[in-house]
């Protein structure tokens, strides 16, 4: 979607939260070159426009004194496993890795429009016993069945809405006719905010029970139907059964198998086999389990939200192991797998040795000069270790932890919210942490001692 946003429509939607007039003036200018817009994926196939260079021997790149350093292995191998919809990554011009936040200043229109269009579809049924009245009454989790009748139109009318980069995703409660009407409006405010209109066949329209793909992650409904017991007003006990439904997301098995197919990890597609790591040939036991840890941990952080988060983290601890076990039997002749898992354990922990000796190659010499440098072992090599399922309650209108901190930031250069928040810490005898170093640091230069301390032993001396 932020292909089609021209330069004068991106500079319109700059204007109303920028007023520095130098930054306005600096991007306007990096939007006004001409340069080809690219994105990640076509990177991967080699369809850049830089010139081919010929094949030839390597050699070890010795950075410069600016240039930063290149991404870890376990950080680059996560970003190839990256999903379909973060492949494309927006280029403006010259404004180089400015543009996905330009991007999202953009589309933060349509964020607000929809946030608006949520609070008016949201219409709670009275013989719903999860929806009260209010949409943001806070007495929903989605974690537990929503108890709606099977059938009419008693049904809550409710809308959600997920964006990811220029990649959408509305979740609507209610007849088809609502989401096609929808579906009008967002293209209608597309055409009239960005100066581009989307065909139907680019917002289409799905029941969620076929199941929707997005982000690598299924979005199904299970029905379940669970005995409801409650007590009755004369005390008695009763037991219904009852209709309830479940948001499901389950993490696609098939598409991880295919991302590291892709990263030559693993061969095959209904059986896969591992292959072994090669790119950690040279390095140390130490720093390849600890690369693959992390590795390992971003997944598993990946797939919170996935129903089958156990199964999947744990086939992706199978393969990391493996495809380890295999690479340190190359490296120390170890001949197999089981060789390497009896020497090593099962999670990898212990050093290695060689056949030909009973040295341990890097282990033995950090042991030597007194460097000892502990080898983590693999995680989740049991699925006990594994985290479940988080099913905690999404909150609405969330806000990453830096964005806060720079809205409360930019409150703070107000000098109203300045005042009034200094008057309330001296209205409530507090004291501003500031004023407080700075009475500890005049104490220390003239008295030598704390305030404080020096009056608690004066007291203790009189008495």
């Amino acid at each position: 979607m932020f292909e089609n946003v021209d330069a004068n429509g991106l500079l319109g939607f700059l204007d109303k939260g920028v007023k520095d007039k130098k930054v306005l003036g600096l991007i306007k200018s990096a939007l006004r070159s001409s340069s080809p817009i690219f994105n990640k994926s076509q990177i991967d196939r080699g369809e850049d426009f830089r010139k081919k260079k010929k094949k030839g021997t390597k050699k070890k790149k010795i950075l410069n004194e600016n240039e930063p350093k290149p991404d870890p292995y376990w950080l680059r191998t996560f970003f190839n496993f990256a999903p379909e919809e973060a492949t494309k990554v927006p280029s403006y011009g010259h404004c180089g890795i400015l543009s996905p936040l330009l991007a999202n200043i953009c589309l933060n229109e349509l964020d607000q429009m929809m946030e608006e269009k949520i609070v008016e579809f949201f219409r709670p049924s009275k013989v719903d016993s999860i929806w009260k009245y209010s949409i943001s009454d806070g007495s929903h989790n989605p974690s537990w069945p929503e108890f709606v009748p099977s059938s009419g139109k008693e049904k809550t009318r409710k809308m959600d809405y997920i964006r990811y980069g220029g990649y959408i995703l509305i979740g609507i409660r209610g007849p088809r006719e609502d989401a096609v009407q929808v579906r009008k409006n967002l293209i209608e405010f597309c055409e009239d905010k960005y100066g581009f209109r989307l065909d139907n066949s680019e917002v289409e329209i799905d029941h969620i029970s076929r199941g929707i793909q997005f982000l690598d992650h299924i979005i199904s409904r299970r029905v379940i139907y669970p005995t409801l017991r409650y007590t009755s007003t004369g005390g008695k006990i009763v037991s219904e059964k009852g209709v309830g439904t479940l948001l499901s997301i389950t993490a696609s098995l098939p598409q991880c198998i295919r991302q590291f197919r892709r990263l030559e990890l693993v061969k095959g597609d209904k059986d896969p086999e591992p292959l072994p790591c090669n790119p950690m040939l040279y390095s140390s036991q130490a720093h390849t389990n600890a690369q693959m840890n992390k590795f390992l941990e971003t997944m598993a952080d990946w797939y919170r939200y996935a129903d089958n988060r156990k199964k999947v983290v744990g086939f992706c601890a199978y393969v990391i192991r493996s495809s380890l076990a295999k690479l340190y039997a190359a490296r120390y002749r170890l001949k197999s797998r089981a060789k390497v898992y009896k020497i090593g354990s099962r999670d990898l922990s212990r050093p290695l040795r060689e056949s030909s000796s009973n040295s341990v190659p890097e282990y033995s010499d950090l042991l030597r000069m007194g460097l000892v440098d502990a080898i983590d072992g693999v995680r989740f090599s049991h699925m006990s270790l594994i985290p479940s399922c988080d099913y905690t309650p999404l909150v609405r209108n969330w806000a990453p932890d830096h964005e806060r901190v720079l809205q409360e930031y930019s409150r703070l250069q107000d000098p109203k919210f300045f005042c009034e928040l200094l008057r309330s810490i001296k209205r409530e005898g507090l004291v501003l942490p500031q004023d407080e170093i700075a009475e500890i640091v005049w104490d220390c230069k003239t008295l030598g001692i704390k305030r404080h301390f020096l009056g608690g032993e004066s007291n203790g001396g009189s008495s």
